[in-house]
């Protein structure tokens, strides 16, 4: 069959001819970039003379504008860019915002197609709205460090400002899905984005484990875990399963006479080594003290486990799958300045390139908004809420466990008719359909009941797909395509079909048929290596946090696709790596993000607070406290603080964010009754408007639950 797959040439970028002006600061600059690389013009004002921000590193792919935003000239030109942006985003405190005239009764009045994002630390209602915070004070309040490192440790900030790029993530998901609807309805909207809020989205199984069963999850450094281990090597670290690969891992150890006690009898009960997981583990660290990391990453991969070396950053930036896939390019960070590895997104385009990084540029002064393409909206020009945003979509979701299943739960909050298609074969462990774990992740979808190691069921599949708008999957590479589901199947019974693949290291590369889990890019991703810094052996992350940002990029990607389809009129396969997807946000850091902060210890069982300071006058304040701070209540000081204008926060954890006032405010927590585990509870995402309230959501299936409505049979 002859192919009538358009050529690259006949797209272009996703966000092309949308106009972004940038008025953020590192709270919100990475969600502007994130929308450069897909597309869109991005102008940045800057103050003239002014030093290059600790945030340059997010200005690649920008047009900088020297401006005064003070002087009368300065606001008008300001006011003059709104009234020809499609998109603002900016990080403002709200006196900021009046002072410059763009109060959000003002930008209606001067452009009603706005698409306004305001990123803010607790968003701009509720009664912590005032705090001052930064990316210490979010990932506290936010449960994030709560659950980082040692077991009755200290507890840790992941390395960088994991809090704002998780926050510009959603923020950029958040716009592709409000210019949907600006197109459909011709109005524009306003997004009131918390970066606490996006943090505490990202929280994997914390908050699912507390509503299910009242557990607070500890600090995980997964050390002594039975399904990851972080082990000495001879120069480094690595991370491997153990009890979960018990049999070949022994055979491993004994070939090099090294298993010793582990032969015994007693060893082969598999009760009997989840209590003797000490003598396990001092056995099996012999065993790698002897191997270089890179010798077991590779070992463990070529049995199909999910091993992977510590990597540091500099390592990082020397992957030969990285390197194959051109993650990174190398840009002078500012003019005159030192280059640095930027890196673009962590999805490929089957049709077309996206825009590499490049450095910010001054913006030419002939420059014009009318040079600009104009998108006109107004499919049916009616009202439409949040919930219906998707409506008309139809997705096939063939994903499990985490980072598709939270792509596509997104999906299905904004209206979308998600499919989840299942057997009874992998409905198990966390995937059976009574788990709170599967609750939580795939509410507002159906299920039906399709093995598609069967013919017919393939048959069914298609006739599915040929009336879809979109297929996600997360299996590895060569899966779809041995069960002939593979994109150029699709497309030759639906040529507008999208198919976004979502797999470990993407599917080039020479580390294309590896596999992996969370703790797998933490580790490969240099996260885990430049959190724990001088720890010997490092500290884990006590959840699945690169999950949830592999799931993100894969919302962005999926909306993004659509856009592509709607103005090309064909569909696109997206390649995601969730490898990459967490090496995005692991950027050099222009600056240790972590210099200014201290973690205090605090009264009661495992209470911290975190104190961030920027100058001397607040440092001798702090000092001054300090020796008080274990015999007071971590909230007590962090009040005080905070009057003294102080940016401070509480190590919370799942306890603290389930009767955190703020998230009570602004309607952060769902609750949707399902027919056999009653109330669900989960959080709504950063995403969600705090102010409307879903009316048509709904609990996760049961299996098999829509079979007759799609003719399926059981």
């Amino acid at each position: 069959m002859q192919s009538d797959h358009n050529p690259r040439t006949t797209f272009s970028p996703p966000l092309h001819g949308c106009r972004v002006l940038d008025l953020a600061d590192e709270q919100g600059s990475f969600c502007s970039r994130l929308l450069a690389l897909l597309g869109a013009t991005v102008i940045r004002p800057e103050t003239p003379g002014e030093r290059p921000s600790s945030h340059f590193y997010n200005n690649s792919n920008k047009l900088l504008l020297p401006i005064d935003p003070r002087s009368c000239q300065g606001k008008e030109k300001l006011h003059n860019l709104v009234a020809g942006s499609d998109v603002l985003i900016e990080t403002c405190r709200f006196s900021d915002l009046e002072s410059l005239g763009l109060t959000r009764r003002r930008l209606r009045h001067t452009n009603p197609r706005l698409v306004h994002l305001s990123i803010t630390p607790f968003g701009r209602s509720g009664p912590r709205r005032d705090y001052r915070s930064c990316d210490s004070v979010a990932a506290a309040f936010g449960g994030q460090m709560y659950v980082t490192g040692r077991s009755r440790g200290v507890p840790l900030k992941l390395f960088g400002e994991q809090s704002y790029y998780t926050a510009s993530l959603f923020g950029a998901v958040a716009v592709l899905l409000r210019l949907i609807k600006r197109d459909m309805t011709g109005k524009g909207s306003y997004i009131d984005l918390s970066v606490q809020e996006a943090v505490a989205s990202t929280l994997d199984h914390v908050l699912v484990d507390y509503f299910q069963d009242g557990t607070i999850a500890g600090r995980g450094d997964n050390n002594r875990s039975g399904d990851f281990a972080l082990l000495p090597s001879s120069d480094g670290h690595v991370l491997i399963t153990i009890l979960r690969n018990w049999d070949t891992l022994l055979e491993l150890m004994a070939a090099e006479g090294l298993a010793g006690k582990l032969l015994e009898e007693e060893f082969r009960q598999p009760e009997y080594r989840e209590q003797h997981t000490e003598e396990i583990f001092e056995t099996v660290s012999s065993w790698t003290s002897r191997h270089t990391k890179r010798e077991l990453f590779e070992l463990g991969q070529s049995l199909r486990f999910p091993w992977a070396s510590v990597d540091t950053p500099d390592e990082v930036l020397r992957s030969p799958q990285l390197d194959s896939r051109k993650l990174f390019v190398h840009i002078p960070l500012f003019e005159g300045g030192p280059s640095a590895a930027m890196p673009g997104l962590p999805f490929r385009f089957s049709s077309f390139a996206l825009p590499e990084p490049l450095p910010s540029a001054q913006l030419p002064d002939e420059f014009t908004w009318n040079e600009v393409e104009s998108h006109p909206g107004g499919l049916d020009m009616k009202e439409r809420s949040d919930e219906k945003i998707l409506e008309g979509m139809r997705v096939l979701d063939l994903t499990r466990m985490l980072s598709g299943p939270y792509a596509t739960r997104i999906l299905a909050d904004f209206g979308a008719e998600v499919i989840k298609i299942q057997s009874r074969k992998t409905a198990q462990g966390a995937e059976r359909n009574d788990a709170a774990y599967f609750a939580a992740w795939n509410r507002n979808k159906r299920s039906i009941t399709l093995d598609l190691d069967n013919p017919d069921a393939k048959e069914d599949f298609l006739r599915l797909a040929a009336e879809s708008s979109v297929v996600v999957e997360n299996y590895s590479p060569r899966v779809m395509a041995n069960w002939g589901l593979d994109y150029e199947r699709l497309r030759a019974v639906n040529s507008k079909i999208v198919m976004v693949s979502i797999s470990a290291m993407g599917r080039s590369g020479p580390w294309r048929d590896f596999v992996g889990f969370a703790p797998t890019f933490h580790a490969l991703s240099g996260l885990i290596s430049a959190t724990s810094r001088s720890l010997a052996p490092p500290a884990g992350i006590g959840y699945a946090y690169s999950d949830v940002v592999a799931g993100l990029y894969a919302a962005l990607a999926t909306l993004s696709a659509i856009r592509c389809r709607d103005k090309a009129g064909k569909g696109q396969h997206v390649d995601l790596s969730a490898y990459e997807a967490m090496c995005t946000f692991l950027e050099p850091a222009p600056f240790d993000s972590r210099v200014g902060f201290h973690i205090y210890r605090c009264t009661g069982e495992d209470r911290w607070c975190v104190v961030s300071v920027k100058d001397d006058i607040q440092a001798n304040l702090v000092e001054s406290l300090a020796g008080g701070f274990e015999s007071r209540m971590p909230e007590d000081i962090v009040h005080q603080l905070q009057n003294a204008g102080i940016a401070a926060g509480v190590v919370q954890n799942a306890s603290d964010l389930a009767h955190d006032e703020q998230l009570k405010a602004r309607h952060f927590f769902v609750s949707l009754d399902h027919p056999t585990i009653g109330k669900v509870i989960s959080d709504r995402t950063a995403l969600w408007d705090w102010r409307q309230r879903p009316k048509h959501w709904q609990a996760s299936p049961l299996l098999g639950e829509h079979n007759n409505r799609f003719e399926i049979p059981d």
